[in-house]
């Protein structure tokens, strides 16, 4: 079984963009089995900004990200097997949200997300990993998996950068911030 993804808290990697500078401190991933659909909702988006370059490079990434439909950009290959997809990125105040929309066909199509279904038992699973912070109220730890109904909408919270290395800490800025910033210039 593949480990889940880190697509989940890197928001250019929804478009397969290597090195993306733009993470979410907080991902919420719900999955509707009678719909078919995923919704991913990321909170609290941050870049590691270092030096002048690492600032061009996550506001160049965010640009195109806010500009994904005209640009023709593609998605990732790990999301090839799922029907439709959408962003939206509809900032609130400070707030940025970017909330992500798929929908698949067959359950076999999560794979690519590390999310895999069990027919016999009509169970989804996926790895744990303890970095991640995994949360859930509708799941439950069993061995090295979080188990999920089949039947049942079922959400988990991703949070892996509560334990981020303290010369990351010092450079971890807001993008509502960054944006903030870069408009004043």
């Amino acid at each position: 079984m593949e480990q889940i993804k880190v697509i989940f808290f890197a928001l250019a990697s929804f478009f397969g963009i290597e090195d993306g500078r733009i993470a979410a401190d907080a991902t919420t991933v719900t999955i509707n089995p009678q719909k078919k659909e995923i919704v991913i909702i990321q909170e609290d988006l941050f870049s590691v900004i270092q030096n002048e370059k690492d600032k061009a490079i996550a506001l160049v990434q965010w640009d195109a990200l806010l500009h994904y439909k005209e640009l023709n950009m593609t998605w990732a290959k790990e999301l090839a097997s799922l029907e439709s997809k959408t962003l939206i990125i509809s900032p609130k105040k400070d707030i940025i949200q970017p909330r992500l929309t798929f929908t698949y066909t067959n359950e076999k199509d999560l794979r690519g997300l590390g999310i895999w279904y069990n027919a016999e038992k009509d169970e989804f699973s996926i790895n744990h990993v303890p970095r991640y912070n995994l949360s859930t109220d509708n799941g439950h730890l069993s061995g090295n998996y979080w188990v999920f109904q089949g039947n049942k909408t079922f959400s988990f919270t991703l949070q892996p950068f509560l334990e981020m290395p303290e010369q990351y800490k010092n450079f971890k800025q807001p993008i509502s911030e960054l944006l903030l910033l870069s408009e004043k210039k």
